[in-house]
């Protein structure tokens, strides 16, 4: 089996007039963990959304284990079964229990073998069973976001993508979210894709980083290489300045 677990070629998306992706081209390798950096409209989300079948794209391929993702071969491959997603900002079902939503995606199963499964999960995310039949309305930010990690790792998935895992978290939980990160990457074995703005996140869950802009992957690299990657582009974001070549247009 190859190495790759996801490629994408040439894929090319517009709205209108808009492009959003121009012939972006990237390779995810097994077992590794992928960032994709870039502002706010670089087409992240779009990219994400591409690859999850939510959007289709104008162009290009994406091929999950060597085969070409379309709506039949998605269902064909079980390809939803295989994946884990963690949604920015949590997501979770107000009206559902820690338990019941980080089981919501199994079918076909006893409740008490969902409760068992909903437990494992969140003693590996470091909570604890106390919190099963909470609701997400009486649990912290942080609590909320290890609750969704718990969630997308119910199915022991094979490709895991998180949104922008440390949104709206303090310094020191966004920590917390990023080791967790790590130490359920080397635990299930999965391969992860991230996309974030967030440098620090970045830095310390990604074994290799990608930069995107205005649709494109500009520049690909180890975590310890950005710092010099001699990319103007890469080195104004990484570094938050405003002035350099990505400008930004404010609008009244």
């Amino acid at each position: 089996m190859t190495d790759l677990i996801l490629k994408i070629e040439k894929l090319h998306k517009s709205f209108g007039e808009k492009i959003i992706l121009n012939d972006l081209n990237i390779n995810i390798t097994r077992n590794t963990s992928q960032v994709i950096i870039g502002g706010s409209g670089t087409g992240k989300s779009v990219l994400l959304k591409c690859i999850l079948g939510l959007i289709e794209p104008d162009q290009g391929i994406i091929s999950y284990n060597s085969t070409p993702l379309n709506r039949d071969t998605r269902k064909e491959i079980n390809f939803y079964d295989e994946i884990g997603m963690l949604f920015q900002g949590a997501a979770l079902f107000d009206s559902l229990t820690v338990w019941e939503n980080i089981t919501f995606a199994i079918k076909s199963k006893r409740k008490s073998d969902l409760r068992e499964i909903a437990l494992d999960k969140i003693h590996k995310v470091g909570l604890d069973s106390t919190v099963l039949d909470l609701y997400p309305s009486e649990l912290s930010g942080g609590m909320q976001k290890r609750v969704a990690l718990a969630r997308a790792i119910a199915k022991d998935p094979q490709l895991l993508f998180f949104d922008e895992p440390t949104t709206g978290l303090d310094p020191i939980m966004a920590d917390v979210i990023n080791n967790l990160i790590n130490e359920i990457i080397d635990e299930v074995g999965a391969t992860a894709i991230t996309i974030t703005h967030d440098m620090e996140s970045a830095k310390k869950i990604a074994d290799k980083i990608s930069m995107l802009y205005k649709g494109n992957i500009i520049w690909s690299g180890d975590p310890g290489e950005i710092e010099s990657s001699n990319n103007p582009y890469v080195d104004q974001f990484i570094n938050g300045r405003s002035e350099g070549p990505i400008k930004i247009n404010i609008k009244d």
